[in-house]
């Protein structure tokens, strides 16, 4: 009887390690998905600024590296496609950040579109620093609640 209560609990408290494992992971893609488009805004930027390139010859040569999103898994020409693939992993402030810049982009001259740019790369580079600064102490958090409310749950049901 003892060695079925140490193999439930064993079981309860490694659930509550891979819960764990996939917040902590969850907290590094939003990450990861806001530095991609800051990357992707800086390239626009940089083809805008130095050739003059209107926005759908940018998109439909883009770079390998900047080809791939962790949201969609997938090359695409479409900035909306991609925004609505990674929507779900950014936060409230960089969703309605980007949401702007896509209204923005696009039209205009040149002077116009460097600086809604700088200004959405700006935004999005103060929200980064933010998440950044706030990283460890969420991945923290998130262990150290699943793994005790897993270790809570075996006590309980002991």
């Amino acid at each position: 009887m003892l060695a079925v209560k140490l193999l439930g609990g064993a079981l309860i408290v490694g659930a509550g390690g891979l819960v764990a494992r996939f917040l902590v992971r969850a907290e590094r893609h939003r990450l990861a998905v806001l530095d991609e488009w800051i990357g992707l805004i800086l390239y626009i930027r940089g083809q805008i600024d130095c050739y003059l390139t209107p926005l759908d010859v940018i998109l439909s040569h883009l770079p390998p590296h900047l080809c791939q999103t962790h949201g969609g898994g997938r090359c695409t020409n479409s900035l909306d496609e991609r925004y609505q693939a990674t929507a779900p992993a950014l936060g409230a402030e960089a969703r309605e950040l980007l949401g702007g810049f896509l209204r923005e982009i696009g039209d205009g001259y040149r002077e116009e579109q460097l600086r809604r740019c700088d200004y959405y790369l700006s935004a999005l580079g103060k929200v980064r620093q933010a998440l950044g600064n706030e990283l460890p102490s969420r991945l923290r958090l998130c262990t150290t609640l699943c793994l005790c409310m897993a270790i809570g749950a075996t006590i309980l049901l002991w």
